[in-house]
């Protein structure tokens, strides 16, 4: 589904995979609910432990992380002593006048993939300490704004480092186990957020490249 599809409707903003690959987020895999257990608390165990779970020196190869970004996010919260979703709206969705994004819409709102008779599938539980790591849920108006600008029109300046590069092509892809999106721009340029529910992620990202080559924006 392209940008302008579903206006109305919240999908999931899913986990980073990046590098156009499926193995950032090995959880996208799972059946159940991956995601359920890992609260603040069993996030704060796990921090205690990152010396151990390290497969590098720190700084040696870049590596996409969903668990970083949980860490980051966390840490950040701690650091302006409020939650992820404050910071976020008051350093970002706001700045940016961007509103359909939450970690919680209602019921109604939610745009879920269809399961066995058509019922739609539980989603995932992602509002614990997993949800800067792609817990908000976002029309694809939204994302589409959000995308342009912050990389087309550059209103907050240079894009973050949390952009895959691509030349001068920005892009970014997530997947959870029943959605997938990708977004890409280029500054200046044209731009494409896919979004679908169901079926294999790259062809996801194989749709959004197919819309860059192609004239205009999608």
């Amino acid at each position: 589904m392209a940008a302008r599809g579903a206006r109305h409707r919240h999908h999931p903003a899913a986990p980073g995979r990046a590098h156009l690959r499926p193995a950032a987020p090995a959880a996208r895999h799972h059946r159940r609910d991956p995601y359920a257990a890992f609260d603040r608390a069993a996030l704060h165990r796990l921090l205690g432990r990152l010396d151990g779970v390290r497969v590098r020196p720190p700084g040696r190869e870049e590596e996409y992380s969903n668990l970083g970004y949980a860490v980051l996010g966390e840490a950040l919260s701690r650091a302006a002593g409020t939650s992820y979703e404050e910071l976020l709206a008051t350093h970002v969705l706001r700045p940016l006048d961007v509103h359909e994004v939450s970690a919680r819409p209602a019921a109604a709102d939610r745009l879920l993939a269809p399961g066995l008779l058509g019922r739609p599938r539980r989603p995932w539980t992602m509002t614990g300490a997993i949800l800067p790591a792609g817990g908000l849920w976002a029309t694809p108006r939204a994302v589409a704004d959000l995308l342009v600008r912050l990389v087309v029109e550059r209103r907050l300046g240079t894009p973050a480092p949390s952009w895959q590069r691509s030349g001068r092509l920005y892009w970014h892809n997530g997947a959870t186990r029943h959605a997938s999106v990708f977004a890409g721009a280029a500054p200046g340029g044209g731009w494409a957020v896919v979004h679908r529910l169901g079926g294999d992620p790259e062809r996801t990202d194989r749709a959004g490249i197919d819309a860059l080559r192609g004239t205009g924006s999608r």
